[in-house]
């Protein structure tokens, strides 16, 4: 089985069926199936098959996604590019993945216009309108293809460990990595992750999130396999409007990281809004903060509340917490998912016991082929049994159950014990005053790290540093108790949503210079 299945085969049970909506546009299931082997076709024509790359830098529309199955079809692998990432970033994954054509919506293509554009692939594909400035190169719009182009696609030689897909991770710790992952990475991921939640054709789901990313490429997969509707926001701008979009269309399902669920809690009528068809929601790519998932549980009474934990790199699940533990297993991200498994070493590569933190490492099918880079290896994220070595610390209970501690690269060492920034914030986050805080080590002569925090604080509440420290001396030893803490409008962010931590020190100093002014 390949990817091009999944399309097929909910092409031919639900032809008529819509497989997604758009804020101004839709398309049924045969639909798609046809547009998208007529972009096959024109691609193979020009060459582009088996062993060649399409990277695609576009934002959510119907365009992107007829163009993400045509490619899919023709046999060449999709090279997934950031859409808010700088040009410099674009240049360097395009010059390192070297695609033979590039996928590109107009804002996209004239953002990257304003520079020298050499480096940018010979033929571009794009939704409608011809770029303002083509440069000389080979532009074919959906609109021409689709009105000219028979829908005879022949198959693809290709097995399922060729590659498939090539998402750049976010650069957080360094240049964006390219994760090259085959068929077999992602079908027996969405295959496992289904057969814990049991979704069917009549399922639908609200998707929020970019297209580029692992988290919206596995929504998108899912569906289609299950024959599922897909209804796209218009983006998390306004997260009321999100409230709106999920009565509007009746959705089953939402899954988003922690940064949604707090604004739609914090920030919309949620628990107020009757949602009759919604039956889950999955929280991804980080932990939500236990006052925040117990406040979730209540404004969605009914609602199953799933919990997964994952990587890029592993295709991207790894665990999953079940509804019936959400609220047991405070702090857990689940078990393994099937055919997965999690181990957690020490520094000497030894299996830990239950209780124990060390490197949480995964084996199994949905473990990446490599980087684009090939550095996989050297860079210890590949060890020589094929384990990927996830570089988050963690730890597992008597039953198996995870439970992630944060990254290697998080780890405090103050007056020679091991902190992990999380443990400190948890109990911070439980003060009722606190909104969201962040923990970090600063360089200090005699404890090697001095623990600091930064602090947001809900609306209107009031509370002072010592105040907060004499809170956490009832849950901490005196170590971890953070010697500094300072407050702050806002905590610096990925575009994820998830806490900036390579920008925290900068922060820190910045509100503390302010203070000062």
């Amino acid at each position: 089985m390949l990817l091009s299945d999944l399309i097929a085969q909910s092409a031919e049970r639900f032809p008529e069926k819509t497989a997604l909506i758009f804020p101004d546009d839709s398309i049924s299931f045969g639909g798609l199936h046809r547009q998208s082997s007529q972009i096959a076709a024109r691609l193979q024509k020009l060459g582009i098959g088996p062993g060649a790359r399409v990277a695609i830098l576009h934002e959510n529309t119907l365009a992107a996604v007829i163009f993400f199955w045509g490619v899919v079809k023709s046999g060449a692998q999709i090279v997934d590019v950031p859409c808010l990432a700088g040009v410099g970033t674009v240049s360097g994954i395009l010059a390192e993945s070297k695609p033979a054509a590039l996928v590109v919506s107009q804002h996209q293509w004239q953002r990257l216009s304003v520079a020298n554009t050499d480096w940018l692939p010979p033929i571009v594909l794009t939704g409608s309108m011809l770029p303002a400035q083509t440069r000389g190169r080979n532009h074919h719009s959906l609109a021409e293809i689709t009105n000219t182009e028979a829908a005879d696609v022949a198959p693809p030689r290709l097995n399922q460990c060729d590659v498939a897909l090539i998402v750049y991770t976010s650069g957080t710790t360094g240049r964006p990595q390219g994760v090259m992952l085959s068929h077999r990475n992602l079908l027996s991921n969405i295959l496992a992750v289904n057969s814990l939640m049991g979704l069917t054709s009549d399922d639908s789901i609200l998707v929020v999130v970019p297209l580029h990313f692992i988290h919206g490429r596995m929504q998108l997969l899912t569906h289609t396999l299950i024959g599922g509707t897909m209804a796209f926001s218009a983006g998390f701008q306004f997260p009321q409007q999100i409230v709106q979009d999920l009565v509007r269309y009746g959705v089953t399902g939402f899954s988003g990281v922690p940064y949604h669920f707090s604004r739609l809690l914090e920030s919309t009528s949620l628990a107020a809004t009757p949602l009759p068809h919604l039956r889950y929601v999955v929280v991804i790519g980080g932990a939500l903060r236990p006052r925040a998932l117990r406040k979730l549980s209540d404004a969605l009474p009914g609602v199953a509340i799933h919990i997964g934990y994952g990587q890029t790199e592993a295709s991207p699940r790894i665990t999953n917490l079940s509804p019936s533990a959400v609220l047991s297993k405070t702090g857990s991200c689940g078990l393994p998912v099937p055919g997965v498994r999690v181990e957690v070493l020490g520094d000497d590569g030894s299996t830990l016991e239950p209780g124990v933190v060390g490197e949480i490492v995964v084996s199994g099918p949905n473990v990446m082929r490599g980087y684009v880079s090939g550095d996989e290896i050297t860079s210890g994220t590949i060890d020589g049994v094929g384990r990927l070595h996830t570089g988050d610390l963690g730890k597992v209970d008597s039953h198996g159950y995870l439970y992630v501690a944060g990254r290697k690269s998080e780890l405090i060492k103050s007056a020679g014990e091991r902190v992990f920034p999380r443990e400190i914030e948890i109990v911070l986050d439980a003060h009722p005053a606190v909104r969201e805080s962040a923990v970090l080590g600063i360089p200090d002569d005699i404890l090697g790290e001095r623990i600091v925090a930064c602090v947001v604080l809900h609306p209107g509440a009031d509370v002072k540093a010592e105040n907060l420290r004499t809170h956490c001396l009832k849950s901490l030893s005196l170590v971890r108790v953070p010697r500094e803490i300072r407050f702050s409008d806002a905590l610096p962010k990925t575009s994820t949503g998830k806490t900036d931590r390579g920008g925290l020190a900068a922060h820190f100093h910045e509100i503390g210079v302010a203070k000062m002014h």
